[in-house]
C-alpha cells in the first residue's frame, strides 16, 4: 500500500512541475546598472581602456542579449560576455566608436538600460623607423602603436615623403607599416594619411634619411681614435658613406679602448639652452651579422669634457647578448635623459665623445656603425 502511495505522490509532482513549466512565464524584470568595477578590485570605476575586462553590476541582467560601449556592440556569441542576474562580465571592445556617447548600454529580454561610462581611446602613435636610411626602392618599416585602430593597415593608406614623393602602404599590423620608398623621397619627416571614415593623418618626429646634426663627419674624420676602423664596404654595403667596422678583441678589465674619439658638434639649441636636452637623443645606424661574435655587450659611450657623463646603452632593448640585427642596417636611439641631468658644462660645442665596448671579461665583436647624430625626438 505504501508503495502505491509513493508512486502516486511522485507522479503528482511530475505532473505539477510539467504544468507549471508550460503555463509559467519567466520573470524578465527591467534591468538596472548600479556600478562598474574590475574583476579583482571591488572599487567602482567610471572609465576603462580597450580590451580591459570589467564587471557591470545591477539587477535583472541574466537575460542580457548585448552590451555596448559607445556604439561598439558586444553580442552574446562566442562567449562575448558572461551574465548572471546581478552582473555582466565583459571585455571592452578594441574599436574606435563613430558615435562617442560615453555610455554602457545593456539590452535584455526585459528592456534596455544605459549607464555613464567613458572608454579611454588610445592615441595613434608613429614613433620610429626601423632604418631611417632605407634606400629608395627598398621597404621602409614605420613603427608605432594602434595603426589598425585608425584604419592604417591597408594598401589604401598613403605615406608622404619630404620632397613630394608618396607611396601606398603595402602591409601592416597594429605596430608596423611597410612602404616601398619612392625614388624621389628626400630627407625629412614622413606623413601617414588614412582613408574614410577616420581620414586621420600623423607626421613623424623622426626623419627619413636624417642628415641633421652629425656629431662627426666620417667622410673627413679627424678623430684620434677611429681611422683604423673606417670602412666603405663591401661587407656590409654602406648605408650612407663610410662607417666604423669594429671587428675587434676587447681585453676586459674595463679597459679604456675607444674605436671612436673626436670632438663632437653639438646642436646650437642645446649649446644655447642645455635644458632642452630632455627632447634630444643620440641616434646612429648599426649592422650586426647573425653569426658570432656579433655584438657581445652594450655599447659604451661618454661625454668627456668639463664634467664626465657615461652610458652603457642597451642596444638589444632587453639586455640580451650576444645581439645582432640579422645583418641589416637598423636605427638606434639613445635619449640624452639616460645620461641623467646635463647642464651648462656638459653640452658645449667641441666636447669630446668616445665610443667603445667595456666589460670585466674579454670579448670579441663584429659590428658596423655610423651616422652618429644628435636630434630632437619629441
Amino acid at each position: 500500500m505504501k508503495k502505491y502511495i509513493l508512486l502516486f505522490f511522485l507522479g503528482f509532482v511530475v505532473l505539477w512541475a510539467g504544468s507549471c513549466k508550460k503555463s509559467g512565464t519567466p520573470d524578465y524584470g527591467t534591468p538596472t546598472i548600479t556600478r562598474v568595477a574590475q574583476p579583482l578590485n571591488t572599487t567602482s570605476i567610471d572609465s576603462g581602456s580597450f580590451t580591459q575586462w570589467v564587471i557591470i553590476y545591477g539587477t535583472h541582467l541574466a537575460s542580457t542579449q548585448s552590451v555596448s560601449f559607445n556604439d561598439q556592440v558586444v553580442a552574446n556569441s562566442n562567449h562575448g560576455f558572461y551574465a548572471s542576474d546581478s552582473s555582466v562580465t565583459v571585455q571592452i571592445p578594441r574599436a574606435i566608436p563613430q558615435n562617442e556617447t560615453n555610455t554602457i548600454t545593456i539590452v535584455t529580454k526585459g528592456g534596455t538600460v544605459t549607464y555613464k561610462f567613458t572608454v579611454l581611446i588610445p592615441d595613434l602613435q608613429l614613433t620610429d623607423m626601423l632604418n631611417e636610411y632605407t634606400a629608395p626602392g627598398d621597404t621602409l618599416r614605420l613603427l608605432g602603436h594602434n595603426f589598425d585602430l585608425y584604419g592604417l593597415d591597408t594598401s589604401a593608406t598613403t605615406v608622404l615623403f619630404a620632397g613630394g614623393g608618396s607611396a601606398n602602404v603595402v602591409a601592416g599590423t597594429a605596430d608596423t607599416l611597410k612602404v616601398i620608398v619612392p625614388a624621389d623621397a628626400q630627407p625629412g619627416p614622413v606623413t601617414i594619411k588614412g582613408i574614410a571614415p577616420l581620414n586621420i593623418s600623423v607626421t613623424s618626429v623622426a626623419w627619413y634619411w636624417d642628415n641633421r646634426n652629425f656629431l662627426f663627419d666620417l667622410s673627413n674624420f679627424t678623430g684620434w681614435n677611429g681611422p683604423a676602423y673606417l670602412s666603405s664596404g663591401p661587407d656590409p654595403a654602406p648605408v650612407n658613406g663610410p662607417y666604423f667596422k669594429v671587428n675587434k678583441s676587447w681585453q676586459g678589465g674595463y679597459a679604456w679602448d675607444p674605436f671612436c674619439s673626436d670632438n663632437a658638434s653639438i646642436p646650437a639649441e642645446l649649446v644655447n639652452d642645455p635644458s632642452q636636452y630632455v627632447h634630444y637623443a643620440v641616434k646612429f645606424e648599426m649592422n650586426v651579422p647573425v653569426g658570432p661574435p656579433s655584438m657581445p655587450l652594450p655599447l659604451y659611450f661618454c661625454f668627456n669634457g668639463a664634467v664626465f657623463k657615461e652610458l652603457f646603452f642597451d642596444v638589444s632593448g632587453n639586455n640580451t647578448y650576444p645581439f645582432n640585427t640579422r645583418g641589416k642596417w637598423q636605427t638606434f636611439t639613445a635619449p640624452l635623459t639616460l645620461f641623467g641631468p646635463l647642464d651648462n658644462n656638459q653640452l658645449t660645442n667641441g666636447i669630446i665623445m668616445e665610443f667603445m665596448l667595456k666589460d670585466a671579461n674579454a670579448s670579441q665583436s663584429n659590428f658596423s656603425i655610423c651616422n652618429f647624430r644628435m636630434v630632437r625626438i619629441n
